[in-house]
């Protein structure tokens, strides 16, 4: 460059030279310019044209050697300034060219000081880390975001190793990875874990290759990315689908997903096979309607409308018929999801047709306790009223001084007063609080027993079949409620075959387990005897079936049954701590099963007593009564057989008569339930603790169970059930005196109590009587003493 130009500073020279006018005079040219008188020429043309004008005009004189010089000269100089024309134009071509190439030099250095600038910027402020490394893996470089990450200043960064910051668990994989780059691979997506001198761990994506340096050295230079956020979340997405792939595979509930538009199923659980009996293959691709599964068709159309109203459907009870044709009940769970370029539907569906089932026993069973509380309460007010009417109308008949003309009105009366006694027993029964004497049964002996009276009560069309099961285990019931049991389930059956049919009466015996107690949930798991009555009669629809058990429901005719039959029997089966089930169908017959708890080890026969004759005395009888017509009754019938009465109408009462004449009574004779202060049983506690060899006679309208009595009580013995005859009272009142084998205030041997199965509620078992306590030393006498009773509250003079 300083070369050229150079020659273009000595080309502008020589050519300014060469133009100035007479600026070069050659030999013979200035002589001849001196003596000629024309004006100096004025450019080198002219003097050239001049100088050949004066040579032609001089003479020979000249010598040829100079004009040959001269015309060389001329020649010389022509072409000398086309050369110097030429170099200037050249001159001036380069010296342009020289600027334009200084000035691109100057821009693209400038162009190269800005990218270095936004290199270095670039790399300082990426978020990524930037590093180069040798190929032992020593720093060479990092920016700032590597200082971050590493948890060090650049400076202690770059005096490191960076497999000093790997975490130990990866040294083997990071010394492959190295040894691959170093090799001349190169790798993208190699996750690094590290660990910065804080102590915290971060996963970087990497991206490296193998370079050059300028001086040859082979390095390692990298992109690594930040993406523990990244894979954190991946893991949290990882977890959210395990559990709710867990969820939707392990879930007790049906969960199905299809499509939005179809209802096409693209997957199911197993609970959601199970309720429905389909396999996987027969669900998946097909939808609901294909399948069949919805009860009405319609309710699919109405299930879409909810989820383009509302985008979600919750709690819509919806029935559902399985592939087998039984239909469920669900409440479903419908949301709308997005899985890819499609909406789907997640689908729950909670089944509570069990639930439904249950609540509805359970209603049922309440409302049973209700009606049977209610029919208590009204029997135990009957039994006191029906007692009077019945012992006063037989006590009439008795006397024989009675006109003729009274004597049917009576004796109407007394059967009135025994078929109302009658209603009063069953409503007992059917609240589980009638009087139940339990011995051991064999219901094919009671069948049989029962065959000939069960033929009178049927019409001529209607044919009685009876099957027994041989070597049938022995139960521990009431034969007089078993054979009432039976006798109006048959009654029951000949009223819903009124153009004559079949009855068969069957007995058998039936494990139980815990696949029917599901389906049944009164019934309980263990060795059961069956007694099933089944007709093919008329049947019953479902309305009417949930209500065959209530007292005074009736579909007959009026006056053509009292509504009581099939409460009475499902009291005693409850009693019986059994259960019935039943199963109709309209046009096609009914069939009731009694289910019976039964004990093999029983084989004890039944034993009737033989009645025993009416006899006379002449003791003391203490009658606690707080009817006061009960109590007039049953001290006019005792006092016509001869015995001497004291009646008291509250236990208080009682006590201040056994004050006065406790020496004297020979037998009390008391309510259970009373109204006022103390009740029957702990007044006879009070006495006893006087006189350890009381006898006593408890009577009531309800049974002694369903008033928490812990007596143990037989019918004929110790109590005597309301209402009762007068000939009852006075047997009973004779038997309880005469006994002598076993104390007043204690209780004979009870009938064996009714076997429990387990699991099952525990049967009403007779309970130990209360103890006796020991004769006291007598104290000296006084005139006027305090005695403390059981019942503190009250002080009685003695």
């Amino acid at each position: 460059m300083p070369r050229l130009l150079r020659r273009a500073a000595l080309c502008r020279l020589v050519l300014l030279l060469l133009l100035l006018p007479g600026a070069i005079t050659l030999p013979g040219v200035a002589a001849e310019a001196e003596t000629a008188d024309a004006p100096a020429p004025q450019s080198l043309g002219e003097s050239f044209r001049a100088r050949r004008v004066t040579r032609a005009s001089a003479n020979a004189g000249d010598s040829v050697l100079t004009s040959i010089m001269t015309d060389f000269y001329d020649v010389a100089l022509v072409i000398a300034t086309v050369f110097l024309l030429v170099m200037l134009g050249a001159s001036v071509s380069l010296r342009r060219k020289v600027n334009e190439q200084t000035a691109r030099i100057r821009e693209q250095l400038k162009r190269e000081a800005a990218l270095e600038d936004q290199y270095r910027s670039l790399f300082e402020n990426a978020h990524d880390v930037i590093y180069t490394h040798d190929i032992s893996g020593r720093l060479t470089t990092l920016n700032q975001a590597g200082e971050h990450a590493l948890g060090v200043k650049r400076a202690q960064a770059l005096a490191a190793n960076l497999r000093d910051f790997v975490v130990p668990e990866q040294h083997a994989d990071f010394e492959r990875w190295l040894t691959s780059q170093s090799l001349g691979g190169s790798a993208s997506g190699f996750e690094l874990r590290i660990q910065s001198r804080s102590g915290r761990k971060t996963i970087l994506e990497v991206s490296a290759r193998r370079i050059q340096r300028a001086d040859g050295t082979p390095e390692i230079e990298g992109i690594a990315r930040d993406i523990t956020e990244r894979k954190q979340a991946e893991e949290a997405l990882r977890q959210s689908e395990e559990r709710f792939s867990s969820a939707f595979r392990l879930s007790p509930l049906p969960i199905a997903i299809s499509t939005l538009g179809e209802g096409r199923y693209l997957s199911v659980n197993e609970s959601f096979l199970k309720l429905f009996g389909f396999t996987r293959e027969e669900v998946v691709g097909h939808t609901a309607l294909e399948l069949g599964v919805f009860a009405d068709p319609e309710e699919r159309g109405r299930i879409n409308q909810l989820i383009r109203d509302q985008r979600s459907v919750c709690g819509h009870e919806c029935k559902f018929k399985t592939k087998t044709g039984a239909l469920r009940t669900t409440l479903l769970f419908i949301e709308v999801i997005d899985l890819g370029p499609e909406s789907c539907t997640l689908t729950v569906a909670h089944d509570i047709t069990d639930r439904l089932h249950l609540e509805s026993q359970l209603r049922h069973a309440l409302k049973m306790e209700a009606v049977g509380r209610l029919a208590a309460g009204v029997a135990h007010d009957f039994n006191n009223i029906l007692t009077v009417i019945q012992g006063n109308a037989e006590m009439a008949l008795a006397r024989k001084v009675i006109p003729p003309e009274f004597s049917r009105p009576l004796e109407q009366i007394a059967d009135a007063a025994q078929r109302a006694a009658s209603l009063t027993k069953q409503l007992l029964t059917f609240s589980r609080q009638g009087r139940m004497q339990t011995t051991p049964v064999d219901l094919n002996i009671l069948t049989n027993n029962s065959a000939k009276m069960l033929r009178h009560l049927l019409t001529d069309d209607i044919v009685l079949k009876v099957h027994y099961t041989p070597n049938l285990p022995a139960i521990h019931a009431d034969p007089t409620m078993m054979e009432q049991v039976i006798m109006n389930l048959v009654i029951n059956a000949r009223d819903a075959m009124p153009r004559g049919g079949q009855v068969n009466v069957n007995t058998s015996v039936l494990q139980i387990d815990d696949a029917h107690v599901k389906l049944h949930p009164e019934s309980r798991p263990g060795e059961f005897v069956c007694w099933s009555v089944t007709d093919n009669g008329c049947g019953m629809d479902a309305a009417t079936l949930s209500r065959i058990f209530e007292p005074f429901f009736t579909t007959k005719e009026p006056g053509k049954g009292t509504g009581l039959g099939l409460a009475t029997v499902y009291g005693v089966a409850k009693q019986h701590q059994g259960w019935i089930e039943v199963t109709s169908e309209v046009g096609k017959g009914t069939t009731f099963f009694i289910f019976l708890p039964c004990d093999r080890a029983v084989v004890s026969p039944q034993r009737k007593q033989s009645p025993r004759s009416i006899r006379r005395g002449q003791e003391t009888i203490l009658v606690v009564e707080d009817e006061v017509p009960v109590g007039e009754l049953v001290r006019g019938i005792l006092e016509e057989n001869g015995y001497r009465v004291l009646k008291a109408t509250s236990g208080l009462q009682a006590l201040q008569v056994w004050n006065e004449h406790g020496a004297d009574i020979d037998l009390v004779l008391t309510d259970m339930k009373m109204g006022k202060g103390m009740s029957g049983p702990e007044l006879v506690e009070n006495l006893c603790a006087l006189r350890p060899d009381l006898k006593v006679v408890f009577t009531s309208a309800y049974a002694p169970e369903a008033q928490g009595c812990k007596l143990a009580l037989r019918d004929g013995f110790n109590f005597l059930p309301k209402p009762y005859s007068p000939p009852k009272l006075v047997q009973t009142v004779r038997a309880r005196l005469e006994e002598t084998d076993v104390l007043a205030c204690s209780t004979p041997p009870s009938p064996p109590p009714t076997p429990t199965p387990s699991p099952s509620p525990k049967p009403v078992a007779t309970a130990p009587s209360l103890p006796t306590p020991a004769p006291a030393t007598p104290a000296p006498a006084k005139p006027t003493t305090t005695r403390r009773f059981k019942d503190e509250s009250r002080l009685v003079a003695a």
